[in-house]
């Protein structure tokens, strides 16, 4: 370390010994002896004190080194690591974008919680406080200087969108604004260059790709600092002659992956934005991040972004175009985070904590092979439990002793016995670092097939509409004419406030604003009209108890898109079996979701289920959650996304009881139970418009389409689709 002759020098150890000293009259250079380097896992911090004419300024640091492989991988202090980002922006539902320092701390400490190592900060640099934050509790920075022209690419109206650089009429690459961008970058440099934290300068967002910025990654690599240039537009634009990482927005999970594999490409890889969090979502940052750890030269990404931006008017989250005076807007867009605006966490918060966690699990046979995903953390240093429930009771649960070295795989032997079980027996596995969860992952063990009812059928009356069973504690009628139950009477009670229907419509998400207009009635020559549906009954057929209908779904003014036959049959306990057959038409976008939608009396609010829970999950949010047992009601599974939107869906489900009704599978189906109508939730804008029906909704789903991204990011992936031709779906109901 080189000593500024104009001033005394010292630096302290973090128990305040002092290490080194170097006097103002001395141009002099001092060395530290066994240096402890700085990671975000254990962020060691010296402290330098500088002394000039009784002025003194004190700064911690620390010492790490940074550099890329011949595999292009991200060394820190020599270790391979994964960046784990999100982009942070300042903003407060009150304070707007004044952050007090206490809450900018409190958004790290939650970032931590949630297994964020790094942050973009996007789109300008940050309060000095920040950033003494980050070095203290171990963040990687990607520290972004305040240049962002995105809104230029909208100067004319019916063009394509597209980075037109050619044209001076962006300030990158006007030579009149050269000064400008030079001097920004340089502010930031010079203000923060003492950071340990920061691994990158970027040169800004959405700017564009011109001269202008080549003088400034040019003046940055002139520093020699060891800290890699990121610049996106640069990306974008095909340019890789200057940037040290190849940096791009929303790539699929596909594109991703040819590009790790082009052997052109000689960079690290990154993404600087993906997963975008608006509304429900993210659902698809898992499979990013199994792609971040596939391929050395990815080197990880940043979920766009930390925290809705909101403004909060009489208890109601409010965003653009709710206040007077607002010539443009961009409505709801803003909502974009992955945790609230007033930072309460959703599925999707623990999606990513979740996709960020430091172990990966698999079980083979009797055989759990653990592989540790810290960097520079050995699993000696965390608790590792793992436990066998059987329905959702844990039969036992013990402390593994292990000790693994980052980024290496071990194999845990373990023994399962014939668990006896209903419905499905799981391991699962927990780590623990400082009292914290940091890790759950889970296996199925065995699963177990429901027994078919073997008792005789009940008693049936046939009408020229309806067909009605009885047996001792029942009463069921079938509606002929609109192939469904009408009424469920158990035990004296009536369980139906409406008949059952057949649907596929959801409330819409945000995620879901591309794919909604060939779902929905939006446009009257684009979508199928799911939300404007109608059933229609061939025939209903009534043979020895059973009943057969065949018939079809349609949207209003629309050809059917989905043929199905109806079985449903009940036996002298009451217990009914469902079984649907039917097939989707050629050409018909993939569905939202197919099953049966109940309305239920609101008292029947209370239910149980054994599925993926306590969280709402879908095909691709899930992994914040585990199966098991669990209770709830339909007003607990709300979720207040800021434009009221589908939520509170279950995956994995094999039982249902609500009410006096017990739904089961052979096959793991989708149910929701709602306070809210799904057309009552499609029609709210705010939070506060949502009315209640008092009534308790519910669905028991074949299958969900996912939730992705695609409010920004690519469409929803093809695995996640509900696209199926061909469809069976069977359950019972007690």
């Amino acid at each position: 370390m080189k000593a500024d002759k104009r001033a005394d020098i010292a630096v302290f150890d973090a128990d305040g010994t002092r290490l080194g000293y170097a006097a103002a009259q001395q141009d002099a250079a001092f060395e530290i002896a066994n240096v402890i380097p700085w990671n975000p896992e254990k962020p060691y911090l010296y402290t330098v004190k500088l002394e000039c004419n009784g002025e003194v300024i004190t700064q911690k640091t620390g010492f790490r080194t940074l550099e890329v492989s011949d595999k292009c991988e991200l060394l820190i202090n020599g270790t391979p690591v994964k960046l784990r980002g999100v982009n942070h922006h300042d903003t407060d539902p009150v304070n707007g974008w004044c952050q007090t320092e206490q809450q900018l701390r409190r958004d790290l400490e939650l970032m931590k919680k949630l297994n964020i190592n790094c942050v973009r900060t996007s789109h300008y640099p940050p309060t000095p406080a920040f950033m003494g934050m980050c070095d203290e509790m171990g963040f990687y920075v990607i520290l972004e200087t305040d240049i962002e022209t995105h809104g230029i690419l909208r100067r004319y109206a019916n063009v394509p969108y597209r980075f037109d650089v050619e044209s001076e009429d962006w300030p990158g690459t006007n030579p009149s604004w050269r000064k400008e961008h030079l001097e920004r970058m340089e502010r930031a440099v010079n203000r923060d260059k003492n950071h340990c934290s920061i691994i990158m300068w970027s040169t800004g967002n959405e700017s564009g790709h011109g001269p202008n910025h080549e003088a400034m990654i040019d003046w940055l690599h002139s520093l020699k600092d060891g800290r890699l240039v990121h610049c996106e537009d640069a990306s974008r634009k095909g340019d890789y002659s200057r940037a040290d990482v190849i940096s791009n927005m929303y790539h699929d999970v596909q594109k991703l992956q040819n590009m790790a594999q082009d052997p052109k490409i000689h960079r690290p890889i990154m993404l600087c934005e993906y997963a975008h969090a608006m509304g429900n979502g993210p659902g698809d940052v898992w499979d990013y991040n199994e792609v971040f750890h596939q391929y050395p030269n990815v080197i990880g990404g940043c979920v766009w972004e930390w925290a809705d931006h909101t403004v909060v008017v009489d208890g109601v989250q409010r965003y653009g175009g709710d206040f007077e005076g607002e010539k443009t807007h961009d409505e709801n867009f803003c909502c974009d985070g992955m945790v609230f605006s007033d930072r309460s966490l959703k599925a999707g918060s623990y999606e990513v904590k979740a996709a960020y966690q430091p172990m990966h699990t698999e079980l083979c046979d009797n055989v759990l092979k653990v592989t540790n995903r810290y960097d520079f953390t050995d699993l000696s240093e965390c608790d590792l439990y793992c436990s066998v429930a059987a329905d959702g009771e844990t039969l036992w649960k013990e402390k593994i002793c292990i000790s693994l070295a980052p980024h290496e795989t071990a194999d845990i032997p373990l023994h399962f016995e014939n668990y006896a079980c209903t419905y499905a027996v799981y391991l699962t596995c927990t780590l623990v670092n400082n009292g914290e969860n940091v890790a759950v992952t889970q296996h199925k063990i065995f699963e177990k097939p429901l027994v078919p009812a073997v008792d005789g059928p009940a008693f049936v009356e046939e009408k020229p509409y309806e067909v009605i069973f009885t047996g001792e504690n029942f009463r069921y009628v079938f509606s002929k004419q609109f192939g469904t139950f009408t009424s469920m009477v158990v035990n004296g009670e009536e369980q139906l406030a409406e008949p059952v229907r057949l649907t596929v419509w959801r409330a819409p998400t945000d995620n879901d604003k591309n794919i909604k207009v060939f779902w929905g009635s939006y446009n009257i020559w684009q979508g199928e009209n799911f939300d404007k549906l109608f059933s229609k009954v061939y025939a209903c057929m009534v043979t020895d108890g059973s009943i057969c209908v065949d018939a079809s779904l349609a949207g209003v003014s629309r050809k059917p898109f989905f043929r199905y036959t109806l079985q449903v049959k009940v036996n002298r306990r009451g217990v009914i079996s469902v079984n649907l057959e039917g097939n989707v038409r050629e050409k018909v976008v993939y569905l939202p979701r197919l099953g049966f939608e109940f309305t239920l009396p609101k008292k029947n609010m209370q239910f149980r289920y054994y599925g993926c829970g306590p969280m709402e999950s879908y095909s691709d949010l899930r992994h914040g959650s585990t199966v098991g047992m669990y209770k709830s009601t339909a007003e607990a599974e709300y979720v207040p996304y800021v434009r009221p939107q589908e939520h509170g869906n279950h995956v994995d489900v094999r039982m249902l009881s609500i009410g006096k009704l017990l739904f089961e599978s052979d096959k793991a189906f989708s149910c929701n139970v709602s306070a809210f109508s799904t057309e009552a939730i499609d029609r709210a804008e705010h939070t506060d418009e949502l009315l209640c029906d008092n009534k308790t909704h519910l669905r028991v789903d074949y299958k969900v389409s996912g939730i992705g991204s695609a409010s920004c990011g690519p469409e929803l992936m093809e695995k996640y689709r509900l696209s199926e031709r061909n469809i069976t779906f069977g359950f019972t109901i007690s």
